[in-house]
């Protein structure tokens, strides 16, 4: 079988950059870390606890549904919707379904 030679040059492509996480000079990467992408659904009614990324920063992204995010020390908590997106790395958050179809985004975290 003899296939054409695929292009050298990236036609068609565009990126934007979301969001990053700085990680510290002193991020430990010896001890077998894994970068992991998931899709993480939060049914109505659905809470996750107060927790941090301190050792595993991650940034999500919103595919469906509000996601409510309360940070520890913020007043209020922020609402995304689909195509918002959020880092987490120091401050501890948590995470709530507020409204009655489920949450679904994708997170990319060190784990």
């Amino acid at each position: 079988m003899n296939l054409a030679p695929l292009p050298t040059e990236r036609v068609g492509i565009s990126g934007l950059q979301l969001s990053t996480v700085a990680l510290p000079t002193n991020f430990d990467m010896s001890t077998g870390r894994t970068l992991r992408m998931r899709e993480v659904t939060i049914q109505p009614g659905g809470f996750l606890p107060m927790h941090t990324h301190a050792n595993r920063p991650a940034v999500a992204y919103v595919l469906h549904g509000t996601l409510t995010e309360h940070l520890d020390g913020q007043a209020g908590p922020l609402h995304l919707e689909p195509g918002q997106h959020y880092a987490t790395h120091t401050t501890p958050h948590a995470l709530q379904n507020l409204g009655s179809t489920p949450v679904v985004f994708i997170e990319v975290d060190i784990f």
